[in-house]
């Protein structure tokens, strides 16, 4: 089966959304392993939803059916959420991942583009089309911004994170839920999961 890579425009925010919804969310650990349950948030599908107009979403579809079978969502600023925080959940989910950037201080360039979410079809998987849209995303930016030094993203499960390590970034900071706790020493995430930083250098 042949492939179509492409940059999304805000026409196309009702099938990101659907794609979002079948098959990032519902497998996304950040999501499904909150105190508050599985469902995603108003707040943070809109803050996925926000990218496209940035230019940076790239997404796959299938030649011969036009089913959109994969996406990633980037972005050159450094802020994990660009509409208003109206949720508990979305709000601690930020703040997870703020406090593993802040582990990544000092260990990473400069960072001006992140990965914010990366996500394949089950029905498509093993076909290297995770790989290709992050070698999208890097031509993205090494053509639309040359002077930008890195690209950065967090990796939630041992696929995503053999992929990254597969294209050349090196994990900067590592956070597991049992570690991160609330106010008040209570989990804010259930299970035994953990999210790993990395970054690629982009300028030789």
């Amino acid at each position: 089966m042949s492939y179509e890579y492409f940059i999304a425009t805000v026409s196309d925010r009702e099938l990101v959304r659907a794609a979002l919804a079948t098959y990032f969310y519902p497998e996304e650990p950040l999501t499904i392993a909150h105190r508050d349950g599985s469902d995603v948030t108003v707040d943070d599908m809109e803050n996925a939803l926000s990218f496209l107009a940035q230019g940076t979403t790239v997404l796959v579809r299938a030649t011969s059916t036009r089913e959109l079978v994969g996406f990633a969502i980037g972005g050159l600023s450094a802020n994990i959420a660009k509409v208003p925080i109206t949720t508990r959940k979305f709000a601690e989910i930020v703040a997870f991942l703020e406090c593993l950037s802040a582990r990544a201080s000092g260990k990473e360039s400069a960072t001006a583009y992140h990965v914010h979410m990366l996500a394949v079809h089950p029905g498509h998987r093993g076909n290297s089309i995770g790989r290709r849209l992050m070698e999208e995303q890097i031509k993205l930016v090494r053509t639309r911004w040359p002077s930008v030094q890195t690209l950065t993203v967090e990796a939630t499960s041992a696929t995503s994170l053999r992929l990254m390590k597969r294209i050349g970034m090196r994990e900067t900071a590592r956070l597991s839920f049992a570690e991160y706790s609330g106010d008040a020493g209570e989990l804010i995430f259930l299970g035994t999961g953990e999210v790993i930083r990395l970054e690629l250098k982009l300028l030789k």
